[in-house]
């Protein structure tokens, strides 16, 4: 029996910023470096289409490059707030014809946190900790369809992660830090026919529905080098992550289990890849910075994603089962270009924008609807302002188009289904940000730091004279 079940798979200002904190992304898209990685960390990094490893000085510098914030002062907070789309439309010749997954909106809010103890350590130290999504899927499809039928026509990954980090200064052209990354996967899962078909040709299929968590600890490294005014250099560096995962399997209108209805317990394990990003920044004059990155993601530890059930039903669903938990994934590694850039227009505004290229993480005879993943080229704006000098609001709007590709595998054929045609995606990106900044915070605090007192003159008395 055909491989049937691939899985791949957060004043009013304040406010915002404690909802990003401490309201972690429920669903979120692969518009990251292929495969199902979500790299929408800040309105700042998006604007740039990601091309900010060099540069990036702002508190969501922790997720692409801790040493950013090696040079930020006192206490800032960051809220990121994006709204993102993804429509995939599947043109086949069958007696389907053309489809296209739902365009719902998903919020995915992302948080960060730094503090620089200021004198204590020599503005040398800035400690952080942030909360964002890197890796998520969310999408759902007509179930009729034979496309998607038996392949998963609803699919997601909920997760989140929490990332302490410390930053150090050696000195004026050299940053490093480095943290450690806590994935919590709060669900991952997908809704599909249930193949009774398998057993006894023309039985009506029933519906499978999968839903696992798990967490795990990573980590990430960064290093800036500013060897000339004029130039920068930046390196960012994750490490792959394998998550144990456990939870249901939930199976309505089977044929065989007594009453038609069952649940067993599943588990298995996700691999989440490792990333090296360098970057190079060149600024021609203090008003303009344009930066050009390189990113290598290995997806090739993403091989596969099988689901194991511990509980034995009946005969006919231990097989039914059995074989739709193997999933045999052979992702690719990818690669990405960015380049970006920045202009001051004054002291207040910021204009910013770039354009990216990713290749595809999943190869053809793999692919299917619940992944739709294909080379990418994304164009994007935003801009920044400071609107006083303790808060800064940053915008920015995304277009990425997943390029056209065809597919042609045997997935779900035996059954009747076909995931076969021309895949092209439509993903729509835009980011709302505030920075909230009290820079000599900390310095205010220590003793002594209080303006002395105005000198007492001295009267000198008539004896004396």
């Amino acid at each position: 029996m055909k491989n049937l079940m691939r899985l791949k798979p957060t004043a009013p200002g304040f406010l915002l910023l404690v909802l990003s904190l401490f309201g972690p992304s429920s669903t979120a898209f692969a518009v990251g470096s292929g495969g199902f990685e979500n790299a929408t960390f800040s309105s700042i990094a998006i604007s740039q289409s990601n091309a900010v490893t060099a540069q990036g000085e702002e508190p969501a510098a922790i997720s692409y490059n801790p040493a950013g914030i090696a040079n930020l002062k006192g206490l800032q907070v960051e809220s990121n707030m994006g709204f993102i789309s993804v429509i995939t439309h599947i043109s086949k010749q069958s007696q389907d014809g053309k489809t296209q997954s739902s365009g719902t909106l998903v919020e995915v809010p992302t948080g960060y946190l730094t503090f620089n103890p200021g004198k204590v350590f020599n503005d040398r130290l800035v400690l952080g900790i942030g909360s964002d999504s890197p890796f998520g899927l969310s999408n759902k499809w007509d179930s009729a369809n034979q496309a998607v039928r038996y392949t998963g026509y609803k699919n997601w990954l909920k997760m989140y992660t929490l990332k302490p980090t410390v930053a150090f200064k050696f000195t004026d052209w050299l940053s490093v830090g480095a943290g450690a990354m806590n994935y919590r996967v709060f669900n991952f899962g997908s809704v599909q026919a249930y193949p009774n078909n398998a057993i006894v040709p023309g039985s009506p299929d029933g519906q499978l529905r999968l839903n696992m968590s798990g967490s795990h600890w990573g980590w990430h490294f960064g290093a800036r080098v500013k060897p000339a005014p004029k130039h920068q250099f930046g390196f960012y560096f994750r490490s792959p992550v394998k998550i144990h995962i456990r939870g249901k399997v939930k199976v309505e209108r089977s044929s065989f289990a007594p009453g038609g209805r069952f649940e067993s317990g599943a588990y298995s394990n996700l691999d989440l890849p490792m990333n090296m990003t360098w970057g190079y920044a060149f600024m021609p004059n203090p008003k303009n910075t344009i930066e050009a990155d390189f990113g290598y993601t290995r997806w090739s530890q993403h091989n596969r994603l099988d689901v194991i059930s511990t509980d034995s039903i009946s005969t006919f669903d231990d097989m039914i089962l059995a074989a739709i938990s193997l999933n045999a994934h052979d992702y690719d590694d990818t690669f990405s270009i960015h380049l970006g850039g920045n202009h001051k227009v004054n002291d207040r505004l910021t204009l910013r924008a770039g354009t990216l290229f990713y290749t595809a993480a999943v190869p053809k005879n793999h692919l299917i609807p619940a992944v739709p993943d294909s080379n990418r080229l994304a164009f994007s704006a935003g801009l920044s302002y400071q609107i006083n000098q303790m808060m800064a609001l940053d915008v920015c709007y995304m277009n990425m188009i997943g390029l056209r590709r065809g597919v042609n595998n045997d997935i779900g054929e035996s059954l009747g289904g076909s995931g076969d045609g021309k895949y092209t995606s439509d993903y729509n990106i835009f980011l709302i940000s505030m920075r909230l900044m009290w820079e000599d915070l900390f310095d205010k605090m220590l003793p002594g730091s209080k303006p002395s007192e105005p000198a007492q003159k001295l009267e000198v008395s008539p004896e004396i004279k």
